[in-house]
């Protein structure tokens, strides 16, 4: 089961929690103080975790989403000649397949090459280009 929560929300949330648990804590006996800091701190550690779980999460969906539409814009350019510019260097050559987060181009001198859509910085159409 997947909850979609507003941040903002969980975390004013969690930070009052955090300071109902303080205010009891502070109410209560002296000797059981340590042991109320200590629970206080815990569960402020769990509520960090938990906060960094939840942004992660939303970096790694939005990474999801823009290699999707990258297939999506990359698709109609299968078996067409390209130039690709990555951190590796020029691929030059026909893109053969467009798969979930890459691209398979194949050189001029029958080598494949797998290109990772998250590396590309540049491409552009090579050879004779008609209009329809």
């Amino acid at each position: 089961m997947k909850i979609i929560v507003n941040e903002r929300e969980l975390k004013e949330y969690f930070d009052g929690l955090a300071r109902l648990l303080e205010l009891r804590t502070a109410m209560s006996e002296a000797p059981n103080q340590q042991d109320g800091s200590t629970m206080l701190n815990e569960l402020r550690q769990t509520i960090r975790e938990e906060l960094a779980s939840i942004e992660y999460e939303s970096q790694r969906d939005a990474g999801t989403y823009s290699l999707n539409k990258l297939k999506q814009v990359f698709e109609p350019y299968t078996g067409k000649p390209v130039e690709l510019l990555t951190p590796a260097g020029t691929v030059e050559g026909t893109i053969t397949k467009v798969g979930s987060d890459y691209l398979v181009v194949r050189e001029q001198g029958g080598t494949s090459v797998m290109a990772p859509l998250e590396q590309l910085i540049a491409f552009h159409l090579t050879g004779k280009q008609v209009d329809k």
